[in-house]
């Protein structure tokens, strides 16, 4: 190869990595501006800024009463739920054990400023202690159309939507909103949602979700990373509409629009089925449209091992799922995007692109690294800053501990990524699945944590029945709010 092939190569590579630079800082100006502006004015969620109460314990205590939650409607408030005849809502619940703030979660479903809705719980163990927390709240709004659904219909490998899909097929109303049990939602989120849908050439709904009261190391990792990096890369994708992206904590479609497409079974062979579910209706021409509503997440006691797990399987579903994007991904970290830069930058500067570290800015007119690096690690600091304390207004408290974690995610950033590409496996809720290069999953059996806890428990029953064969069955189980009526 010539030395002018090779120089040409340099250059290009250059020009590539300045052209990274150029467009994540674009990312950042445009993120940090529309979360800003959009968020500010935000009415900020009551539920999350009181003492969070530890996971109710229904065996030694009842559930935590619940608080009725007045929040003022934003300024985006619609007046669809006014409408002389509005469209009617299922709201889907897939619950499994009991999250931190699940009370307040589930509540905000209950008192949503919405005429016409039912609220449907699924629960597939029907001795998941989740159960007694719905029992209650089902019990204190007797108002609400609510519905408790135990048991699983087993249409795929996707265990949520096994939970789901009873719930789903039973459903009254043409509009879905699937909803996670760990996230809160303010009492005009029905509302101004149903408006978005209704819009023209619109299929999908969803909200930006943002991590509140970190309560270990682990947690505030987490949201170093959920009200930062993803924050900025999910709000200025969607705005520009280039293509569907979406992660699945509170999403509202209509299940006619599923039917063409093989209804919500045909996903349940995808571990990422938010995501696939979103690029059908994308690929068939519908859009998806964000309201200013977040879906709150209480992070709670996350570990540090419970972040890197979450993170690395998050890569591993989007390496099949999103090959591509999954491929640059690192090149939208601070840290390498920088050093790439700085080392594009000196190239055609015509510094020769030597050492990062050198800070040449003298009379040979060499390009300044370290003062660029110094000035792109404060840009991207601050943006990231300015995301994270409109988000969530508590991370203002403590910039000590925002400042801590934000610097280790971005050091951990790229280990993890390799470390998540080189496997195949992801865990869920004690189960391991294999990811397929098509992008579906299969069984890979049981974690090890798992059996040895299941041997344990089918041990302890064996002695106390005389060795007595012990019988599973799936629950279908109904319980509605008509019961308390």
């Amino acid at each position: 190869m010539s030395s002018a092939v090779i120089h040409y190569l340099h250059l290009l590579a250059a020009v590539g990595a300045v052209g990274m630079w150029l467009l994540l800082l674009f990312f950042c100006v445009v993120g940090t501006a529309l979360i800003r502006f959009r968020h500010a004015r935000r009415s900020a969620a009551p539920a999350m800024l009181e003492p969070l109460p530890k996971p109710p314990s229904p065996r030694n205590s009842p559930p935590s009463s619940p608080r009725v939650i007045s929040i003022p409607p934003s300024a985006s408030f619609s007046p669809s739920s006014r409408a002389a005849d509005p469209q009617g809502v299922t709201i889907l619940r897939p619950l499994k054990g009991v999250d931190y703030n699940m009370v307040e979660n589930l509540t905000s479903s209950f008192v949503q400023d919405y005429p016409l809705y039912e609220l449907i719980f699924a629960v597939a163990d029907p001795k998941d202690p989740a159960i007694e927390v719905v029992r209650d709240l089902i019990a204190r709004f007797p108002e609400v159309d609510a519905k408790l659904m135990i048991g699983c219909v087993e249409v795929g490998m996707n265990p949520k939507i096994n939970n789901l899909h009873r719930g789903y097929m039973t459903a009254k109303y043409d509009i879905i909103w699937i909803l996670d049990s760990n996230v809160y939602v303010q009492p005009g989120c029905m509302s101004r949602s149903v408006h978005e849908l209704i819009q023209p050439g619109i299929g999908l709904v969803h909200h930006l979700p943002c991590g509140v009261r970190p309560l270990t190391y682990g947690a505030r990792l987490e949201q170093a990373f959920l009200n930062t990096a993803h924050a900025k890369m999910y709000v200025t994708i969607n705005k520009l509409a280039v293509a569907s992206c979406l992660i699945g904590k509170s999403n509202l479609f209509r299940r006619s629009d599923l039917v063409s497409l093989g209804g919500l079974e045909n996903f349940a062979k995808f571990m990422s089925e938010d995501n696939v579910i979103g690029e059908a209706l994308w690929a068939k021409g519908l859009r998806h449209a964000m309201t200013t509503d977040l879906a709150y997440q209480t992070l709670g006691e996350l570990t540090v091992v419970d972040y890197f797990l979450r993170r690395a399987r998050w890569i591993r579903i989007r390496k099949y799922a999103t090959t591509v994007a999954t491929l640059f991904e690192p090149l939208t970290e601070s840290i390498v995007n920088g050093l790439l830069a700085a080392w594009g930058w000196g190239v055609l500067w015509g510094s020769g692109g030597g050492g990062v570290g050198d800070d040449v800015a003298s009379s040979s007119g060499g390009f300044p690294r370290t003062a660029f690096l110094i000035a792109h690690f404060a840009i991207w600091m601050a943006s990231d800053w300015i995301i994270a304390s409109t988000l969530d207004r508590a991370t203002r408290e403590t910039p000590p501990r925002f400042f801590s974690a934000w610097c280790v995610r971005e050091l951990v950033a790229l280990p993890l990524w390799v470390y998540a590409m080189a496997g195949s496996t992801v865990e869920w809720r004690g189960k391991q699945f294999w990811l397929n290069r098509d992008g579906t999953v299969s069984s890979a059996g049981l974690t090890l944590a798992a059996r040895m806890g299941a041997w344990a428990t089918k041990f302890v029953k064996e002695q106390r029945t005389g060795f007595s064969r012990v019988a599973t069955t799936t629950s279908g189980e109904m319980i509605d709010s008509s019961q308390h009526r």
